[in-house]
């Protein structure tokens, strides 16, 4: 008897672990893409303007539409030992690539929380204290993350992390600008997109790349039709090499060029601006995180403004680009991945629950086997003499 309480109690907090998760208005969350689901973390709302511990994903194995209930799951029982938090940064990083690095400091300390998904447990870790993080990427084979922030004004700095054993591998590299978000390229080169000016505005006309191969710099000066100015705004990098920006404001409010690409297969690196429908009146232009999923640029959350009064709110929504066509985006409500992925090294580990479908099915598994059992038990019991009951 205990085993079946054991097996229907696993199942069922499985269920509550993966319940829906319904969406509120945030902006300053992060957002981490691993194995087929967008994982989100904290970010403040309406009710919590300090911050959250939030913690869902959004499952993009499965086609979904904008407008009907979207494949959102609750994790926040996992999280709930984690500071409540906005404006942080993340990566998915380690040896398999199956561990999400969240940062972000609170008063003047530091921390590093690292949550591996097959122990769906988070370990807290102490950074340098009184540095502002502001970006933070994984290199190519998951063994180190690179860390850039500030600690005083023109004072900058990298700190490179061992993912596998937690221990800092160099830090204080003496970086000469306040460098803006940074981007893995295909090549192990990381890119940081643009400069600083007074620690606020982005510049876009030098693109500064660290090696990590050999730890040199390089400072490059771009072509074509660069950004205006702003910040609080996102990149993606696609397939093909092209890192777009989307968002961002200036001092009057939202930057009238919404989005940018810039071409990292030529040298120099060259800018231009992409043929794109209207954006829906809904869609945000800070605040929102931008993930890169197959052709689909998913943007959430974040701040927009209202078609009516102009009012600047917290979106509770969803937004997705397809930018498939090379310089000819849209819009679009749809998502189809382009096909069911093959697992990614650790993804048999990094898959935390399985979704309503494997539940059902589970369901009835579990109800099949268990009436066997039991007939098969009533037989031996009941009709000793039935010798063809056990095949009714």
């Amino acid at each position: 008897m205990s085993r079946y309480f054991i097996f229907f109690f696993v199942f069922f907090s499985q269920l509550i672990i993966t319940s829906p998760y319904t969406l509120v208005g945030r902006s300053g969350h992060t957002a981490s893409y691993m194995d087929n689901k967008i994982y989100f973390l904290g970010g403040k709302t309406v009710k919590h303007l300090v911050g959250t511990n939030d913690f869902f994903y959004l499952d993009v194995s499965i086609p979904f539409d904008l407008d009907s209930t979207l494949p959102i799951f609750d994790l926040s029982n996992d999280a709930r030992y984690i500071d409540i938090h906005s404006h942080g940064i993340s990566t998915i990083c380690g040896p398999n690539k199956d561990m999400i690095f969240l940062i972000f400091g609170i008063s003047e300390e530091s921390f590093t929380y690292n949550f591996i998904i097959n122990d769906q447990e988070w370990d807290l870790r102490s950074q340098e204290p009184n540095v502002r993080w502001s970006s933070v990427v994984c290199n190519k084979n998951g063994s180190y993350i690179y860390v850039y922030g500030s600690n005083d004004v023109n004072k900058y700095k990298m700190t490179i992390i061992d993912t596998t054993h937690g221990f800092t591998v160099s830090s204080d590299l003496n970086i000469p600008n306040s460098l803006a978000t940074a981007i893995l390229l295909q090549d192990g080169r990381i890119a940081y997109i643009g400069k600083r000016i007074d620690d606020l505005w982005v510049n876009f006309r030098n693109i500064y790349i660290y090696n990590t191969n050999d730890g040199t710099w390089r400072n490059m000066s771009t072509s074509g039709i660069e950004p205006s100015p702003r910040y609080f705004h996102t990149t993606v990098l696609t397939q093909d090499g092209l890192i777009i920006i989307y968002g961002g404001v200036n001092n009057i409010g939202p930057v009238p060029d919404q989005i940018s690409v810039l071409d990292t297969k030529v040298d120099p690196f060259t800018w231009s601006i992409p043929n794109i429908d209207y954006a829906p009146s809904s869609a945000p232009f800070s605040g929102h995180t931008a993930t890169l999923v197959g052709n689909y640029m998913i943007i959430a959350f974040g701040y927009y403004r209202t078609a009516t009064t102009k009012s600047t709110v917290l979106s509770d929504q969803i937004h997705m680009i397809d930018v498939s066509e090379k310089n000819n985006y849209k819009w679009v409500k749809n998502f189809t991945p382009l096909a069911y992925p093959t697992k990614s090294p650790g993804a048999a580990h990094a898959a935390i629950i399985g979704g309503t479908t494997g539940g059902i099915a589970t369901v009835i598994i579990i109800i099949s086997v268990s009436y066997l059992l039991y007939r098969r038990k009533r037989t031996v019991i009941y009709a000793p003499q039935a010798k063809h009951a056990i095949n009714c």
